[in-house]
């Protein structure tokens, strides 16, 4: 038992003391090396763990009594509980870039905590340990529920690992898998060891627990891989998650070598190479050495488009990273730059119909302000001939009249220019609606001429009913033909008809005077046939059988 002891302690030594110094001094390597982050804080927590694991391991195998040995056996499986935790949140950190949940951590840590209080309290149950003492010692149920759990959460961070790790440098398939196979050496050879399968699978038995030892040799190798590869600089993770499916080709540069290349880019070569139409080389790129040759200087600022031999429209960003490295992106933008000719064609075409519609909103107000010019010379010219023609009248009355009456003839005549005079101002602001009723504005006309050397009779219908428009076009022409019956006819007497039907409205203006052989449309006549046809209306001009004259207005009665 004695040399058992001593074999076993000799090449426990002979082991883990180098293992120990060699950790040491890789992790603290890495750690001057390296970014300081949080992968990097968990990196040197999981080495912690497994140096605490062998050094208790170590120190448990030179106890000199059973609880002291026991107390190194607590403090070795207070790193073996953990590890588990660790290890997923190390591998979840490398996968995902962030820590995982913290709910699924608060699980972790209280399950490993629970392990670690059954092996802290074994000697109350003994169903960690079965037996324990100096000599040895066998294992308990719990023992192998503790290396379940433990194999299960092991093999979920491989799982991250592996995964990321292929996701992250596949192109360099060989190395990956290497590695690969590093992350489960510590698995394997615990499964080994527990279940006592080293000596039917290899034909002999390690002397010791070799566990902790495989699972520093397979982190020590995974951190040379990834170190290498600047994993701690969260360089080719961070940017192949942030970057790979970018939309723009993204290459980085150092020393002539390419730090990082995108698979958008990759997309974009040919044969490694990108050309442009005139078949110059662009771009080189070497899949195996990682050298990049470029036609263009990266040490000043680029920025120019191409177009390669696909017909596709590549443009060119580079700006210097430092005094050996850029940063170069190739935005391909070919659908953009035929959106952007049909929006110019279209452009194009809406200027020529902006031009068009331009003309023709001239002409339109040009057409605006010669009819309200028109509308209102024809408002001032019936104004102020019927003002006139009025006074006129009045005058010649005043003329046959006596002293006394005379006085008021004339006074009547003064009123009926001044009250013209606010009526020609009204013209030529917005038209004023008409309130009135038909009836009551040919009574107000009448009432007018009233004195005055004619007489007018007005005749209309119960059933009679305009609306405002069209009493007032009526009256208006009303009061230009009694105008020109006054000053072209000589008549002695106007009769007003005013008849109403369900479709439509008749006005008769009719004179006694001399009528006229030839009828000539002067502003007079043309103003009425323009107020008529504005509201969908008609109106005739004749004369009664050579003496006399009638105007006829139609219009369409608005409901």
């Amino acid at each position: 038992m004695d040399e058992l002891f001593l074999y076993e302690s000799y090449f426990i030594v002979l082991f883990h003391v180098p293992a120990l110094f060699l950790l040491a001094f890789i992790n603290t390597l890495i750690f001057i090396k390296a970014k300081k982050s949080a992968l990097l804080t968990n990196f040197m927590l999981l080495q912690g763990v497994l140096v605490l694991w062998m050094a208790s391991k170590l120190l448990k195998t030179f106890a000199p009594d059973a609880p002291l040995k026991f107390f190194f056996v607590v403090c070795q499986y207070a790193g073996v509980c953990f590890l588990g935790a660790f290890f997923v949140r190390f591998a979840h950190l490398f996968a995902k870039v962030f820590p995982p949940p913290h709910k699924v951590m608060t699980a972790l840590y209280a399950c490993s905590a629970v392990m670690f209080l059954v092996v802290v309290t074994n000697p109350l149950h003994h169903l960690f340990y079965s037996h324990f003492d100096f000599l040895g010692d066998s294992f308990g149920p719990l023992f192998y529920t503790q290396q379940a759990i433990q194999f299960a959460l092991l093999l979920i961070g491989v799982l991250l690992c592996v995964k990321a790790y292929f996701a992250s440098f596949g192109q360099k398939f060989a190395q990956a898998v290497l590695f690969t196979i590093a992350i489960l050496i510590p698995i394997v050879a615990n499964m080994l060891y527990v279940f006592r399968w080293f000596k039917a699978v290899f034909g002999f038995s390690p002397p010791f627990d070799i566990t902790p030892m495989s699972a520093s040799i397979s982190l020590a190798l995974f951190a040379f891989a990834t170190f290498k590869l600047e994993l701690f600089d969260s360089l080719n993770i961070a940017l192949e998650k942030a970057l790979c499916d970018v939309p723009s080709g993204i290459l980085l540069t150092c020393g002539g070598k390419t730090a990082y290349i995108n698979r958008t880019l990759k997309r974009m070569l040919s044969n490694g190479s990108l050309c442009t139409e005139d078949s110059v080389l662009l771009l080189e790129y070497g899949v195996k050495t990682g050298t990049v040759r470029l036609s263009f200087d990266l040490n000043e600022a680029q920025d120019f488009t191409v177009q390669n031999q696909n017909g596709r429209h590549i443009r060119v960003l580079s700006r210097p990273a430092g005094k050996v490295g850029a940063f170069v992106r190739f935005i391909d933008f070919t659908e953009k730059q035929a959106v952007l000719v049909q929006l110019k064609a279209k452009n194009e075409k809406l200027a020529a119909v902006n031009v068009q519609l331009s003309h023709q909103a001239e002409t339109q107000r040009r057409l605006v302000v010669a009819r309200t010019r028109n509308t209102m010379a024809v408002e001032a010219h019936d104004i102020l001939g019927h003002s006139v023609m009025l006074a006129l009248s009045l005058l010649e009355m005043a003329r046959l009249s006596d002293e006394q009456g005379r006085e008021g003839y004339i006074r009547r005549a003064a009123d009926i220019l001044k009250k013209g005079l606010p009526k020609l101002m009204e013209s030529s602001t917005e038209k004023q609606e008409c309130s009135k009723d038909i009836r009551t504005l040919l009574h107000d006309l009448v009432g007018e001429l009233s004195g005055a050397s004619v007489v007018i009779e007005v005749s209309a219908t119960e059933e009679v009913s305009l609306s405002p428009e069209s009493a007032d076009v009526f009256y208006k022409i009303c009061r230009e033909s009694i105008t020109n019956a006054l000053r072209h006819g000589d008549c002695k007497k106007i009769d007003i008809i005013l008849k109403g039907g369900q479709y439509e409205a008749r006005l008769y203006v009719i004179d006694d005077g001399r009528g006229c052989g030839k009828i000539e449309k002067g502003m007079g006549i043309t103003g009425m046939e323009q107020r008529a046809q504005a509201l969908g209306g008609s109106l005739s001009c004749r004369t009664l059988g050579g003496q006399g004259f009638c105007v006829e207005a139609v219009l369409p009665i608005i409901k």
